[in-house]
């Protein structure tokens, strides 16, 4: 089993500025995304060239074999495939028919929560299921803003991918709503002011980092996670996650951790203003 947490915003945005547009492999300048086709929601021109597909129907195929959940396409990685993005390249091979329908299944019921109106204000067009999902020779759990794909790697438990998949929907979101993850100085001004986030995210991807400490020594301080102290936009990506993943645990956290809250409530604010049915649809009306 590999449980690895997310790549940090630095790759997420070499990601956006080096393969958005209408194709994945098409090389732009930073801002420069096809508007047109990210708002159509219309797939990336070059997703059969690199083996993305909709899954065959028949046996095997398992739960949420389907096509689509509310617009967003659901694809697999059909043969070993290699994206050159700007932190260098993102390889990823065809999934186990078993680890796939079981993820394919969580997806559909995860993505099932969202109004389609949030998914399509966040620009997600799909999500790729692939295993060995790498940037370079380094495994990692998936990667958000891929011109509007999110690409899964469908290994680990199923309360990881939970979390992970909401992880990187809040990344879509977080980019979609001024285009920009970091620097956030208002949700930098919510932490207490001696505190200092680390270098990002992929400096900090042991799999012990994406998950909650026994003891208070994070969560009391306004974090979910240890990983969530990486960076502010993994911060803001780790508490929408466990919100809306593990949601008995933070509301119980935020009831004694004041920070905590009003991450909270910034959180909620922040999707409402991608559309309002949302914070209430997925637990987040704090």
């Amino acid at each position: 089993m590999r449980v690895r947490p997310s790549p940090s915003a630095l790759f997420i945005v070499a990601a956006v500025a080096l393969a958005t547009g209408v194709g994945i492999a098409a090389k732009s300048a930073a801002g420069s995304e096809d508007k047109a086709a990210s708002r159509s929601g219309a797939l990336p021109n070059d997703v059969a060239q690199l083996g993305f597909a909709a899954p065959a129907s028949g046996p095997g195929t398992g739960a949420g074999a389907g096509a689509a959940v509310k617009g967003v396409a659901l694809l697999d990685a059909t043969r070993a495939f290699r994206i050159e993005l700007g932190h260098g390249p993102i390889a990823g091979v065809p999934a186990e028919p078993a680890r796939l329908a079981a993820a394919r299944g969580i997806v559909v019921r995860e993505l099932g929560r969202y109004p389609a109106a949030f998914l399509a204000a966040i620009h997600l067009r799909g999500v790729v299921f692939a295993d060995d999902l790498r940037e370079g020779e380094t495994p990692i759990p998936s990667l958000p803003n891929v011109a509007g794909l999110l690409l899964l790697d469908v290994a680990g438990t199923e309360s990881d991918l939970v979390r992970g998949l909401h992880h990187e929907v809040f990344h879509f979101a977080d980019l979609a709503d001024d285009g920009s993850l970091a620097p956030d100085p208002a949700w930098e001004a919510l932490n207490a002011p001696s505190f200092v986030y680390g270098a990002g995210g992929r400096t900090l991807r042991a799999a012990w980092a994406g998950r909650p400490p026994e003891s208070d020594g994070f969560l009391s301080g306004g974090f979910v996670s240890p990983y969530a102290t990486s960076g502010a936009e993994e911060d803001k990506a780790e508490t929408f996650a466990f919100a809306v993943a593990r949601p008995a645990q933070v509301k119980e956290r935020a009831a004694q951790d004041a920070i905590l809250r009003s991450k909270l409530h910034e959180i909620a604010r922040r999707i409402g203003t991608l559309d309002p049915e949302t914070p209430r649809m997925i637990g987040l009306d704090y």
